[in-house]
């Protein structure tokens, strides 16, 4: 989705947000299983390292603050093409020793069937705009993908300007994908592990009292420490980071995109 600069958010604005790797056309009439309210078309977006926060910062800070624990569970829902969960790997993979490899675990979810079996392929769409994010994190991120081929098809894909490239296996074998809706992975939170969640850029196209119950089930049941990772975009919905705090999060890095739970 396209980032946007904080306090130039008009509430009232239409919702077209844009990116660059996926970008798939919705009709919200047909998409049962979530309370979107757009009124016409929603264009969803995704892609790997995007620049809603500084990926160094935030990783550093994940690794430091788990520091000593045996298991973290990175959850990342709404995770489309699987870009987000990718780029966990992906400085997991490039940054860390092996050991780290079985302390965090990373899931992935979304509602979509057909974007799940996208991410799922071992294949992902990629830019040239998105080589240079990845690059801005991982040293020669082209080691990572090879064998360039036609787009990976997706209904309603407005983006097919791009080249698919075949994710390194041992990469891409650190994530496990299913299908499934936001509101019932967050139900299944264990509230004795640790988790980083990740919900990026997907509350302004719900309802309000989807996105209460989403808030307060993670408030809930989130252990004392884990950290919610949200995005940009999702700051136009009203005293979100208000609501946040009012729940028992707070802001260890001023201005980044994460909170955590006291």
């Amino acid at each position: 989705m396209r980032i946007l600069s904080v306090n130039t958010h008009q509430p009232d604005r239409k919702y077209t947000p844009h990116f660059s790797s996926c970008v798939k056309i919705y009709n919200p009439k047909r998409v049962t299983n979530l309370d979107i309210f757009a009124k016409n078309m929603v264009r969803t977006t995704s892609g790997p390292f995007r620049q809603d926060y500084d990926w160094d910062n935030l990783m550093r800070y994940i690794f430091l603050n788990f520091e000593g624990e045996s298991k973290v569970n990175i959850s990342s829902l709404a995770c489309a093409d699987g870009s987000e969960p990718l780029s966990y790997a992906l400085y997991l993979y490039d940054k860390t020793p092996k050991s780290y490899y079985g302390k965090f675990h990373i899931t992935a979810s979304d509602i979509d069937s057909e974007m799940i079996k996208v991410a799922k392929s071992g294949r992902i769409n990629l830019s040239n705009a998105d080589f240079e994010n990845i690059g801005k994190y991982i040293k020669n991120p082209h080691k990572y993908f090879n064998n360039p081929d036609k787009p990976v098809k997706i209904t309603n894909n407005v983006d097919n300007e791009r080249y698919s490239y075949k994710i390194a296996s041992d990469v891409h074998s650190l994530i496990q994908f299913k299908k499934s809706d936001i509101l019932k992975e967050v139900k299944k939170i264990n509230p004795d592990e640790y988790y980083v969640l990740n919900i990026k850029n997907v509350f302004p196209y719900l309802k309000e009292n989807y996105i209460n119950e989403v808030l307060e089930t993670m408030a809930k049941k989130l252990k004392s420490g884990s950290i919610f990772v949200y995005g940009k975009y999702d700051l136009l919905v009203p005293n979100f980071k208000t609501r946040l705090f009012n729940l028992g999060f707070f802001e260890p890095k001023q201005g980044e995109c994460f909170v955590q739970k006291i």
